[in-house]
């Protein structure tokens, strides 16, 4: 991530362009930590609210 700020302050756009990138590089960012904490909170749903065997 940080090489992807890196490229970004040294790429040769205009100041709007490096600005749109790096909105989108935090985005995604963003979006990744979330849909991994919904996932993580999905798995621990299930598991807490699972039936219990009862088959003996």
């Amino acid at each position: 991530m940080l090489a992807m700020f890196i490229g970004i302050v040294n790429l040769e756009q205009p100041l709007s362009v490096q600005g749109y990138y790096a909105v989108t590089a935090l985005f995604l960012t963003m979006s990744s930590f979330v849909l991994q904490k919904t996932v993580r909170d999905n798995k621990e749903d299930s598991e807490m609210y699972a039936e219990p065997d009862t088959h003996e």
